[in-house]
Order: structure tokens, then sequence, then C-alpha cells
């Protein structure tokens, strides 16, 4: 397991099976054949359900949240890792792990880029289609894998940095 931490692509090892399981799982969980509303109120029957824009706001908003914090870890663990200090007990355990963990956080920032830009992408195509029926099973799988994805990055990132300078 020591070793495993030094590298960058261990992260993608270890995130591109859960990234398709996701996706699989969303896939799975959607009818076929089907397209998917945006906006409730296009919905029979739903005409003053309301819209996506507060739901939109709020995930971009995470998104952007965990593309910040794993920017400021990346930042932390690079400036440790060039530190003049002489290495401290705490230091030699950050740079042991930076590799993967940077991994972690820069897959993270990645993934939510991507799920951030194919929910405005896809949003504005729906928006504009007359029959609102271009957000169908495969894309809402693929955003639904790039937004959870890069959560569990976020998690996976610092929960491997806690057990590594704890343990």
């Amino acid at each position: 397991m020591n070793n495993f931490s030094g590298s960058i692509w261990h992260a993608v090892l270890v995130l591109l099976p859960l990234w398709i399981t996701v996706f699989f799982i969303a896939r799975s969980s959607l009818k076929k054949g089907h397209f998917y509303f945006f906006d409730p109120k296009h919905g029979q029957g739903l005409n003053d359900a309301g819209d996506f824009e507060p739901h939109c706001k709020r995930y971009q908003d995470i998104a952007k949240l965990t593309i910040t914090l794993s920017a400021a870890a990346i930042a932390f663990l690079i400036s440790i890792q060039i530190s003049d200090k002489s290495p401290s007990t705490f230091a030699q355990k950050v740079v042991h792990v930076t590799p993967i963990v940077v991994g972690f956080f820069g897959t993270c920032i990645a993934l939510m880029i991507t799920f951030m830009v194919l929910q405005t992408y896809w949003y504005e195509q729906y928006s504009h289609s007359s029959t609102h029926s271009t957000y169908v099973r495969w894309k809402y799988a693929l955003n639904v894998s790039f937004g959870w994805t890069g959560l569990l990055a976020f998690v996976l990132g610092f929960a491997w940095l806690a057990h590594n300078l704890f343990k």
C-alpha cells in the first residue's frame, strides 16, 4: 500500500472503475428510449412545478466548492513539497502521499469542470429545443457519473491524506 501512493496515475486506477460503476448504475436506473425533463414544469400536468435553474445553481455551487477546496489542497501539498525547512515527521508523511492525493484532487477538478460544462451545455440545448427531448438516458447517466465521481475523488483525496497522516 505504501508504494501505491507514489504516483498520480494510481488515483486514476482507483477512480476509473468507480466512474464506470457509477455510470452503469445511473444508466441502468433510467428508462430505455426515454428522455428527461430538466424543468419539472415541462412534464405532463406539472405546469407550475418550477424550473431547473435553482437546482442547477445548487449543483454547480457544490462543484465550485469542491474545485476550490481541491485546488487549495493541491497548493498546500505542493508548498510542503518545496519547503526549504528540514522535513518533520508530518512533512515526510505528506511528501510520501502527495502524488496520489494530488491525483485525486486533480481528477476531482477535471470531473467537476466537465460536470458543470456538460450540465450547462445540455441545459442550453434542452432549453432551445421545442420538444425538450434532447436530454436522453446516456447524457443523464454521463453527467451524473461525472458529478458523483468528482465528489468521490474529493472525499477519497482527503480520506487518503488523513489515513496516511494519522496512522
